[in-house]
């Protein structure tokens, strides 16, 4: 059967038979990688992606569709001084050659802020409450107000947009917080007084009138106390006849006040 094969392939007609099907065969595998493994591969049909970051989502979702891509928001971040809805990050990253129909994943700045739980700064010296905030928190340090205290350079209170502060409030990250710092107590003296026995509100007039400061009020009940009355003050008493001027009295008040007071 080989011989025969043998004899047919060197006979005229059995080389034209050969070279026939290896001609078919070239053709077949010029047309397959130029042609077919073209289209199979969407060879031709790369882009050059460019930089997105810092361009708005509307935009570069009208760009990349018009170029044959879909663009696909992944994550949002909340970046300050940053306008909402802007680029920050993309995948691939600009430069990458991509085939069309490909999608285009997004990070994009968000408009709300992330709240946080504001920390206890009272009572902390002001560079650590300073770290605390900026580094720990990422929140803003605005203006530092001074009013007298025990000890200088502690925080007294923290306030965001006016309004004091408390530890646990949620508070939008980035906020801007000013604090009100002790400056130490003033050189200038003033009469010590009791205001125990008072009404709260007269306890607080008394104080202010002398060059005093109220620090804390506590509201414990007390049955034999009238209500919203003083009956407890610290210090309670002082060795000198003078104290320093803006000196704090925490005061111990029966149940709740009559009426809002400030401290």
């Amino acid at each position: 059967m080989w011989n025969r094969l043998w004899a047919y392939i060197l006979s005229r007609e059995g080389a034209l038979y050969a070279l026939s099907l290896a001609v078919i065969g070239l053709l077949s595998y010029l047309f397959f990688t130029s042609v077919l493994l073209a289209w199979l591969t969407r060879q031709g049909a790369e882009y050059v992606l460019p930089s997105l970051v810092g361009r708005s989502l509307t935009a570069v979702e009208r760009s990349l569709e018009a170029a044959g891509f879909s663009a696909v928001v992944i994550d949002s971040q909340y970046v300050p001084d940053q306008k909402p809805y802007t680029i920050l990050l993309q995948d691939p990253p600009a430069g990458t050659r991509v085939k069309k129909g490909r999608k285009i994943y997004l990070t994009v700045a968000s408009s709300t802020p992330p709240m946080v739980p504001f920390p206890r700064v009272q009572d902390l010296p002001y560079e650590e409450a300073y770290r605390l905030l900026r580094e720990t928190y990422g929140f803003r340090v605005g203006s530092v107000e001074y009013a007298a205290g025990r000890e200088p350079d502690v925080v007294l209170a923290a306030k965001h947009k006016g309004q004091t502060i408390k530890p646990g409030i949620l508070v939008p990250k980035y906020s801007i917080i000013d604090l009100v710092v002790s400056r130490g107590w003033s050189d200038q003296k003033v009469p010590f007084i009791s205001v125990v026995g008072l009404p709260l509100e007269e306890a607080v007039a008394r104080l202010h009138a002398v060059g005093l400061n109220v620090g804390q009020i506590r509201y414990k009940p007390n049955p034999n106390i009238p209500l919203g009355q003083v009956y407890r003050q610290y210090p309670e008493r002082m060795p000198a006849d003078s104290v320093p001027a803006g000196m704090s009295i925490d005061l111990v008040v029966n149940s709740q006040p009559t009426s809002p007071t400030s401290e």
